[in-house]
């Protein structure tokens, strides 16, 4: 392995070095109450600027409609290889970069090679399970300045009942 470094966008107070049971070593935080609403254009150009700075050459979203609104304009930025719905983690023992994805509405499977430097790919929800240890993330306060969004948000109409089955985690 190598490090695991997170990006959070926004004001979020919650215990954020928490993260480490996770595996996440450090945690990068631009706190700015305008990127508390998504706006792939914004998220594009902080993410990409805080990934080069840090030289990563693997970056990881869900695929979920946030990953989906911003990997593939922060891979066309960063010149990066991209992989949507990944279905496990890449398999990195060879010499190469393999991801492995379904194909034909999950008919199939399809293993992916990545040969850029900068890799991006997009895991689907519950494709990978989660694991928890020990550790505390190192919490990092980054100076980068959104500039003003064109998305205003007018309202929030949260969903109540039953949980979608995207999102629903399966039991046994």
């Amino acid at each position: 392995g190598v490090p695991a470094e997170g990006i959070l966008l926004g004001t979020v107070t919650d215990d954020v070095p928490s993260l480490g049971k996770y595996g996440i070593q450090k945690v990068h935080q631009v706190k700015n109450e305008s990127l508390n609403v998504l706006d792939p254009q914004i998220y594009i150009r902080i993410i990409a600027t805080l990934a080069e700075s840090a030289q990563a050459a693997v970056i990881v979203f869900s695929h979920n409609s946030s990953g989906k609104a911003i990997a593939p304009g922060l891979s066309a930025r960063l010149k990066a290889g991209l992989v949507t719905g990944a279905i496990a983690l890449p398999d990195t023992s060879g010499n190469g970069f393999l991801v492995r994805k379904n194909v034909f509405s999950g008919k199939a499977f399809a293993t992916v090679s990545i040969k850029t430097p900068v890799k991006i790919i997009s895991l689907n929800p519950n494709s990978y399970p989660v694991t928890t240890g020990e550790g505390r993330a190192e919490l990092v306060l980054e100076s980068v300045n959104p500039e003003s969004s064109r998305v205003k948000l007018k309202s929030v109409n949260k969903a109540s009942g039953e949980i979608p089955l995207t999102e629903a985690d399966r039991k046994s």
